[in-house]
């Protein structure tokens, strides 16, 4: 039998394991940080791998304990909607590899979007976003956002012009993705964010599609990165989440929003998304590499009348892109045939699966609704 252990002095408002530091300018590379930051062998079991505290609640041992939590004075777990030491590492992982001071992870991308957004806008201000989104962020923005007493202007954020036309005295935030969903348009994100911070306005990028495998959006003047980590992050279709990081004070503001909004990640999708970023530098660089291939397949094809992949020479943003990247573009391909083939060709496919998502070690492809699109 195994003793139990005795009574620990362990700061428990952090990790219980003995997390290995690997942030700033460490030697070790992304895969090693990916594998190793935010976590490490428990130091009571020596468990090499993180585990699911699937419980609600932590004890405290006093009463002395309790007040000193209460005060602000002693970090502690107190109930999972605002802290959990498997969502915890799942942060310090996700922080440190968007080279951010926290991460804060969340129940799904809209999560981490609405949070997000319902923070920064504050009082009911004014957001320039780009018309070119998921669009289910898209309609919170438009649908959800006037209830709040906020409002959106749609503004190509590839036109520093545009942007800077759609600016008013109450805007609040501008909102973009790099690589646009799902027409793939490439977002210079330093350029955009020197226009935002000339207006001293912070800059949201969603870098869902590339992940910090590829880019970092911190590195060029981005103020918040969102990621739906059900994606590449996640990589394996088992789970929905989402990322916010950024300034270790901008991140406690949209912490405390996301709990008051209910958007709190479970602990066991905490662990699925841990498990899944371990590998997400071997993944993402051969999804780029084998939507490449299919994008130089499809650019020779007489059915296909528009292509959309920035690794590709002839797309309008290949050179930002590869700016941004070093080369790889990500695994995300649209296309459109014409009208009369769409649906015989997608009748005709074994492989990918015709599903909704991205980002999947499964290839998936899913036709757009009222267009010839089709994403892969």
């Amino acid at each position: 039998m195994i003793d139990e252990p005795a009574d620990s002095d362990h700061d428990i408002g952090e990790p219980t394991a003995d997390v290995l530091s690997v942030s700033g300018k460490s030697p070790w590379g992304f895969g090693t940080r990916a594998v190793h930051a935010g976590e490490g062998p428990d130091p009571v079991t020596g468990a090499v791998g993180t585990p699911v505290y699937q419980n609600t609640t932590f004890a405290f041992r006093s009463a002395e304990q309790i007040a000193s939590f209460q005060a602000g004075e002693l970090p502690h777990y107190a109930y999972t909607r605002d802290g959990n030491p498997t969502i915890r590492c799942l942060e310090l992982k996700l922080a440190d590899l968007e080279g951010a001071e926290a991460a804060l992870a969340t129940a799904s991308g809209m999560a981490a979007i609405s949070a997000t957004v319902l923070e920064l806008i504050k009082d009911g201000g004014h957001l320039v976003a780009s018309p070119d989104i998921y669009a289910v962020a898209k309609i919170f923005l438009e649908q959800d956002l006037p209830r709040y007493g906020a409002s959106v202007t749609f503004a190509d954020t590839t036109d520093l012009a545009a942007v800077e036309a759609a600016i008013r005295p109450e805007t609040r935030v501008i909102h973009t993705e790099v690589f646009s969903n799902p027409t793939l348009r490439v977002v210079d994100v330093a350029a955009l964010a020197a226009v935002a911070h000339a207006h001293n306005l912070p800059l949201v990028v969603d870098n869902t599609f590339l992940s910090p495998a590829l880019l970092r959006p911190l590195d060029h003047g981005a103020d918040v990165v969102i990621h739906s980590a059900t994606k590449y992050l996640a990589g394996h279709g088992q789970v929905i989440g989402g990322v916010v990081a950024g300034r270790a004070d901008l991140i406690r503001c949209i912490a405390a929003r996301l709990s008051h909004l209910g958007g709190t990640i479970s602990p066991f999708s905490a662990w699925l998304i841990l498990s899944g970023v371990k590998t997400l530098g071997l993944r993402v660089r051969q999804q780029s590499a084998s939507a490449l291939a299919v994008a130089e397949l499809l650019a020779g094809h007489p059915a296909v009348m528009e292509l959309n992949y920035p690794g590709l020479p002839s797309h309008s943003g290949h050179e930002t892109a590869r700016h941004l990247t070093g080369g790889a573009c990500g695994g995300m391909i649209s296309f459109a045939l014409r009208h009369e083939a769409k649906a015989p060709f997608l009748n005709a496919l074994r492989l990918p699966l015709k599903a909704v998502s991205l980002g999947d070690v499964v290839s998936l492809v899913w036709p757009f609704a009222g267009s010839d699109l089709i994403r892969l």
